[in-house]
């Protein structure tokens, strides 16, 4: 897959504005904002199915003085995608007031509803807000606009005081970190890339959604558990295997996951 144009500018601008009485610490912004393009590209993925083959990011259009006001635009393989999908980032950003608005409420007292964030949304929403949450008197703003026909204006808007409340609930949401050591029974396993050698100890890596919603470095403690993996008729990489695991983790994220048993493989939903 080629490089995006990176000659289309386009019309649709997102724009965020941090209104901060306190330096910025680097890493809180670029976390922030390396966060909202896995929340964009996320969110695209899922509300729309043509997405994955437009190749589409955000990048930033320009960084503006005042307080921390960057410009983003969405950028994807095929130009016309952006043009066909003109609404993405008004949906985008009311995506993200909605979020919002569900921790704000209280995630740990709501039952369980069709809108409730995945564990990696909340994640990200999370890191997203995280320059303001810890400068007393910021504000984060995040506006969505049309500048060619003005079609659609969205604003997501936060305070310092609301940012840490989310961050609260988000904690509760996710429940504890890790333990350095654990063994979850019958989970559902995905593999990202796995070598077509059983004894090969570099290079499996794999998806437990239960656990953490990214790839993590996969080992098999036995060639015969790896081996019930790479003798299918089909590709494993099209399959969801129920495992024993144990999940071995460093600052509460799992670091590696090494399974101990394959007990079923099952037909991954199309």
């Amino acid at each position: 897959m080629g490089d995006p144009d990176l000659t289309f500018s386009g019309a649709q601008v997102l724009t965020l504005t941090i209104q901060n009485t306190e330096p910025v610490d680097v890493v809180d912004f670029t976390g922030s904002m390396l966060a909202l393009a896995h929340q964009f590209q996320d969110y695209a993925n899922q509300a729309f199915d043509d997405s994955d083959s437009a190749n589409l990011r955000l990048f930033i259009r320009e960084m503006r003085s005042g307080s921390v006001i960057a410009d983003l635009i969405p950028i994807a393989q095929q130009a016309d995608w952006i043009l066909d999908h003109k609404d993405l980032l008004g949906a985008f950003v009311g995506n993200l007031s909605e979020m919002a608005e569900y921790f704000l409420k209280g995630s740990s007292s709501a039952k369980k509803q069709p809108n409730e964030p995945s564990r990696s949304e909340a994640r990200q929403l999370s890191q997203i807000i995280e320059p303001i949450a810890k400068d007393v008197g910021a504000q984060l703003s995040i506006q969505a606009k049309d500048n060619a026909s003005v079609t659609f204006h969205a604003h997501f808007h936060l305070n310092s005081r609301d940012a840490n409340a989310i961050q609260n609930q988000v904690k509760r949401f996710l429940g504890p970190d890790l333990p350095a050591l654990e063994v979850r029974r019958d989970q559902l396993l995905t593999l990202e890339q796995v070598k077509n050698v059983a004894s090969s100890k570099t290079g499996d890596r794999a998806i437990i959604e239960a656990i953490w919603p990214r790839a993590v470095k996969l080992q098999f403690l036995s060639e015969e558990a790896k081996h019930k993996v790479l003798t299918l008729e089909q590709n494993p990489l099209q399959k969801v295997f129920v495992v024993d695991v144990e999940v071995h983790s460093v600052g509460g994220k799992p670091a590696l996951y090494r399974v101990i048993e394959v007990k079923e493989t099952i037909e991954k939903p199309t």
